[in-house]
């Protein structure tokens, strides 16, 4: 083999391993961002961590084990958005986060977040404890979301969604001081964490 061939056939060698070694490195980022959502989200729970470390590092063995709550999402196989979904549901087994459909009456959605405020248990002033005076009860889901993020956003409180590409909203209340970091933690992820309703 000449030089120069030698020599070209070592860059393209060189190349694939940089290539290779960003993409490993991206992956061992949005691992790291993931977990330390998962921690942040669930106010520390190890439970959710290790959850989500699990469908990371064995989904194989993730499915098996909770086949029941995956049935539910017709997943019986592992899939890309797995660890995602892992998180999700380890924070509806704590009560941090509620799954309402795209089309939900006004009751059922006040009582989701007042359950998601009393897990939380953060407390409003009294004068806005009462969530009913936030809404139109006439209106439709989300207007019903938009008012009742609007209510909460003077005392610190974002009422948010975590996305996971479905009709159906998984709601969250974190504090305001952490959404930007939370927003952010998502994003490097590969997900998305909706801090408003617009």
């Amino acid at each position: 083999m000449s030089w120069f061939r030698w020599w070209g056939k070592s860059r393209k060698n060189e190349a694939a391993t940089e290539v290779n070694a960003l993409d490993q490195m991206s992956a061992i980022d949005k691992r790291a961002a993931l977990l330390t959502l998962s921690t942040k989200l669930s106010a520390g729970s190890e439970n959710v961590v290790m959850e989500v470390m699990q469908a990371l590092d064995h989904p194989e063995m993730y499915v098996e084990q909770w086949g029941d709550r995956l049935d539910n999402r017709g997943i019986h196989e592992p899939i890309p958005e797995l660890a995602w979904f892992a998180l999700v549901d380890a924070l509806d087994d704590l009560g941090l986060v509620f799954e309402i459909n795209w089309k939900l009456d006004a009751e059922n959605i006040l009582f989701a977040v007042h359950s998601l405020l009393d897990r939380r248990g953060w407390l409003l002033p009294a004068e806005d404890r009462r969530l009913e005076q936030a809404i139109s009860l006439e209106g439709h889901t989300y207007q019903h979301l938009r008012e009742l993020h609007q209510w909460l956003r003077p005392h610190g409180i974002v009422l948010g969604n975590l996305d996971i590409n479905s009709d159906c909203y998984v709601l969250i209340l974190v504090k305001e001081d952490d959404r930007e970091e939370i927003e952010q933690l998502a994003t490097n992820s590969g997900y998305q964490f909706h801090s408003s309703f617009q």
